[in-house]
């Protein structure tokens, strides 16, 4: 099997770090840091989202990136034992029932 050209290898470099890094930010962002407390470890879990923007319409071409997280749960560790709680968003949950109640509202007209 034949190397792969010096030029070949040379651009695909900055291409593959630049991935490692976002991946690691991205994890980084989604477990939070460990808590330990009366003999339980704590990890806070979140949802990131991101999105590449051009946030206040710029001219000059460049974008932007916008990231926004929630908090999804977390991951209790005793005893050897892993347990998922998940957390209860409540504006997600009103906005749910807000739609349901007017979905139903219209179907009744």
């Amino acid at each position: 099997m034949a190397d792969r050209p010096e030029s070949e290898r040379a651009a695909r470099g900055p291409r593959q770090a630049g991935r490692a890094v976002r991946d690691q930010a991205t994890a980084q962002r989604v477990f939070g840091e460990r808590i330990e407390l009366d003999g339980v470890t704590i990890i806070p879990v979140a949802a990131v989202r991101r999105c590449k923007c051009n946030p206040g319409g710029e001219e000059n071409g460049k974008g932007g990136s916008c990231n926004s997280a929630r908090p999804v749960g977390l991951v209790l560790i005793q005893g050897g034992r892993v347990e998922w709680k998940p957390t209860l968003d409540l504006s997600r949950v009103a906005l749910i029932a807000a739609v349901t109640l007017g979905l139903l509202a219209l179907r009744r007209r």
